[in-house]
């Protein structure tokens, strides 16, 4: 049971970062230059600095439990200690991130005042990036296409998660 807490809390950490920050375009990362990002960089530092309760730049055994628990009570809506599937589907968390990301989709391919979208406006601005990233070629390797991860954003079975699982990004 301790490890699949440790697995669920990963996991949920995993979703609220998911949920809060959009994976940046490679090329644009290394030049420094891109605001997804930066924002990224913003969240990562905004949840260490939740978990580190007394801001001494290192996270103790005792922070990161604290952490673990809240994030649990916030999925554990009836306070019973057990959470199912049908209890995170529901819970106000999930429901906040699921608008917060609603809206961002909105925002980003229809523009800062939108309300919808349209198929139009989504494809021109996936066609851009694509254009964006392949440098005006017509193909794109898959590295180029799928965007690096942020700290506790591994995947299991991926290169990096299997190269340095405690690298500490």
């Amino acid at each position: 049971m301790h490890i699949l807490s440790r697995r669920f809390a990963l996991t949920a950490l995993a979703a609220c970062l998911c949920g809060s920050a959009m994976a940046a375009d490679n090329a644009n990362d290394a030049a420094g230059a891109n605001p997804r990002a930066e924002r990224r960089a913003q969240v990562e530092q905004a949840i260490l600095d939740q978990i580190d309760t007394n801001h001494d730049g290192v996270i103790s055994r005792a922070e990161y439990q604290a952490w673990v628990d809240s994030r649990f009570a916030k999925l554990d809506d009836n306070g019973n200690g057990v959470v199912t599937a049908d209890e995170i589907a529901h819970s106000a968390a999930t429901q906040q991130r699921n608008e917060r990301r609603a809206e961002q989709f909105v925002k980003r391919f229809g523009g800062k005042d939108a309300t919808q979208v349209t198929k139009a406006d989504f494809e021109a601005k996936q066609m851009a990036r694509f254009d964006r990233i392949s440098g005006g070629s017509d193909t794109v390797t898959a590295d180029q296409l799928m965007p690096k991860r942020g700290m506790f954003m591994h995947h299991r079975g991926s290169p990096a998660a299997a190269a340095s699982p405690s690298s500490g990004q």
